[in-house]
C-alpha cells in the first residue's frame, strides 16, 4: 500500500495527552479504529485501489488538466460562454486541491520524489491564487499537529477565527487580501508557528521566516496582480458607462483590458470561486481558539446540511469529508468520500459536531 506522509508520524507528534475531558482520547480511538476498518473493507472490496493507487492519482490529474484546458480553449473559440467556463473549470480546480492535498501527504508516488513533485508542480500550475505546495507541506503538517491553536497557521491564514463580516467575506476568497487586510493578524500568528517549530536552530528559524514570506512568490503575485487588474479594469469600464464616458482606444488599453479578461475567465475567476467555497467551508468547520493541542474530537466539525451543498460542488464536499482526514491521514480523497456515510455514525456517537451554524456567531470557537 502506497502509505501517506503518515499515520505513524501524526500520532507520533500527537503524543498521549491529558484532556479536560479523559474520554476524548478513547473517543478518538474508537472513530479512527472504525475509519480504518471502513477503509479497508472498501479495499478489500477493490484491490484494484491499493494495486493502481499511484496510476489513479495520475489519471485524475490529467484528467482535471484535460477538462480545465477545454474549457479555455471553447471560451477563447467563443464556443463556450464565460458564465459556463467558469464554474465548470471551478469543478476540475477542485479536484486538483483534493489531489493537492493528498500530494502534500506523499499518497502517490512516494517512492519516487521526481513524479510526485511534477504532479504537484502540474496541479500549481492551474492554481497559482495558492500558497507555494512545497512550503505548504511543512506548513500543513503542522496543521495536523496542532490544529486550532495560536500556532495554527494555515487555517488562520484563511480566516478561521476571525468574527464574520464583510471584511472576513471579501477576504474569504482572495489569498493576497486576507495578507493584506490583517498584517499584524499574519505577522503574530507566522511567528508564532516559527517560535512552535522547536527542533530548529535560530539560523533556521530565520530562514524559514524567510521562505514563509516567498510563499506566493513569483506566481501568486502575478495572478493576483493581474485578477485585481481585471477588477479594477471591470470597475473602471463600468463607471466609464454610467458617467458617458468614452473608454481610451488605444492599443495598450486594449491589449490589456483582452488580456486580463481572457487570464480572468481561464485561470482567475474559477479559482474565485473554488477558494471562496473551500475557504468558506473549511474555515467554518475548523474550530479556533478553544480547542486542546492535539485533541482530535475537538478540531472539526462536519458539514452535510443542504444549505451547504451550493459551496461544497466546488470544493468537493470537503467540508463532509476532511475531519475523517484528521483522524486518519493514510486514504485518498476519493476513499474519504467513498467511507463518508459509514464513518458519520460513529463520529456523532463520540463527539463530533455535525452542522454547528453557531460557528458563524462564536466566530469558530467550539463555546
Amino acid at each position: 500500500m502506497n502509505l501517506p506522509l503518515s499515520d505513524a508520524h501524526i500520532s507520533k507528534l500527537n503524543k498521549a495527552k491529558n484532556f479536560a475531558d479523559p474520554e476524548d482520547e478513547q473517543r478518538s480511538h474508537r472513530i479512527r479504529k472504525a475509519i480504518l476498518e471502513a477503509g479497508n473493507q472498501l479495499r478489500k472490496r477493490h484491490p484494484w485501489l491499493v494495486q493502481y493507487q499511484d496510476q489513479i492519482g495520475l489519471s485524475i490529474l490529467g484528467t482535471a488538466i484535460t477538462g480545465i484546458i477545454f474549457n479555455i480553449t471553447q471560451y477563447a473559440r467563443g464556443k463556450m460562454a464565460w458564465y459556463v467556463a467558469i464554474p465548470l473549470s471551478a469543478f476540475w480546480m477542485s479536484i486538483l486541491h483534493e489531489l493537492e492535498h493528498d500530494l502534500i501527504h506523499q499518497m502517490y508516488y512516494r517512492k519516487n520524489k521526481k513524479i510526485n513533485d511534477a504532479m504537484l508542480a502540474a496541479v500549481y500550475a492551474f492554481r497559482p491564487s495558492t500558497v507555494n505546495p512545497w512550503i505548504r507541506r511543512e506548513v500543513h503538517l503542522h496543521h495536523h499537529k496542532s490544529s486550532g491553536t495560536k500556532t495554527d497557521l494555515e487555517e488562520r491564514g484563511i480566516n478561521n477565527g476571525d468574527k464574520w463580516g464583510l471584511k472576513r467575506l471579501i477576504m474569504t476568497g482572495d489569498n493576497m487580501l486576507a495578507v493584506y487586510l490583517r498584517p499584524i493578524t499574519m505577522m503574530k500568528t507566522t511567528n508564532r508557528y516559527i517560535h512552535a517549530q522547536k527542533n530548529l536552530s535560530k539560523t533556521e528559524k530565520l530562514k524559514l521566516k524567510a521562505k514563509l514570506s516567498a510563499s506566493y512568490a513569483p506566481f501568486g503575485h502575478i495572478h493576483y496582480a493581474l485578477w485585481h487588474s481585471f477588477l479594477l479594469i471591470s470597475a473602471a469600464k463600468l463607471a466609464m458607462k454610467a458617467f458617458g464616458i468614452a473608454q481610451p482606444k488605444n492599443s495598450l488599453w486594449k491589449f490589456v483590458d483582452r488580456s486580463t479578461k481572457f487570464y480572468a475567465v481561464s485561470i482567475a475567476a474559477p479559482n474565485f470561486l473554488r477558494t471562496l467555497s473551500l475557504h468558506f467551508t473549511s474555515s467554518n468547520m475548523h474550530y479556533y481558539g478553544d480547542v486542546e493541542d492535539g485533541n482530535v474530537v475537538q478540531q472539526c466539525q462536519i458539514w452535510t446540511d443542504w444549505r451547504m451543498k451550493p459551496l461544497q460542488a466546488f470544493c468537493f464536499n470537503f467540508a463532509g469529508t476532511h475531519a475523517i482526514h484528521h483522524f486518519v491521514v493514510r486514504d485518498p480523497f476519493y476513499i474519504r468520500q467513498a467511507i463518508a456515510e459509514d464513518c458519520y455514525p460513529i463520529m456523532k456517537e463520540n463527539g463530533v459536531r455535525f452542522n454547528d451554524f453557531g460557528t458563524f456567531k462564536r466566530a469558530n470557537r467550539r463555546f
